[in-house]
């Protein structure tokens, strides 16, 4: 990897993606710090509590500007298909970040600080993140959100929202051509 080749890559499709992303990445970074920054140093949360709610509150906007910003996905989103695996790599971040958290806090406290060293709390939650963070984008670009997946992908989850909001369901392939309706 040459600065030039890494030029070129930011060059590319791909590249422009990988750097969106990484931005995204710092935005969620940044209202999670700030949540943690409100939730320990000024509510006086405990660590673990505040770290779930900042990870909470940050998912959302998170999983917007994936879609929306990095891979340019429009409509609403697909639960299946885009909300849970997003909540389940959310969740995995959480426990790791919940896990350094917990470690963090053991090694920092002692009389004066019960609750451990509330900026090395904030620093558990960054890493624990940040080692799903390269695991997470390969995901995200290559399965969930990818261009190989763009125009197929989108019209399928047209086509079953549109059908299931004129109550019908999608043909299989043992059916006639039409569309059954669901029974209610």
């Amino acid at each position: 990897m040459t600065p030039l080749g890494l030029l070129a890559h930011a060059k590319s499709d791909a590249g422009r993606r990988a750097i969106r992303y990484t931005c995204t990445s710092l935005i969620g970074v940044t209202i999670t710090q700030v949540l943690l920054t409100i939730f320990l140093h000024l509510l006086d949360w405990k660590p673990v509590p505040a770290n779930f709610v900042a990870v909470s509150i940050t998912a959302v906007p998170a999983f917007i500007l994936n879609k929306r910003w990095v891979w340019g996905k429009r409509g609403k989103a697909h639960m299946r298909r885009e909300v849970l695996p997003f909540w389940c790599f959310t969740i995995a971040g959480w426990i790791m970040s919940t896990l350094a958290v917990i470690l963090v806090v053991k090694f920092t406290r002692d009389a004066a600080n019960p609750d451990g060293n509330k900026l090395a709390v904030q620093g558990a939650n960054i890493a624990g993140f940040g080692v799903l963070w390269i695991l997470k984008y390969i995901f995200l670009d290559k399965i969930m959100f990818g261009t190989d997946h763009h125009t197929p992908y989108d019209e399928d989850i047209e086509l079953e929202e549109a059908l299931a909001e004129d109550g019908f369901t999608a043909p299989t392939s043992d059916s006639a051509d039409k569309p059954a309706p669901v029974d209610r």
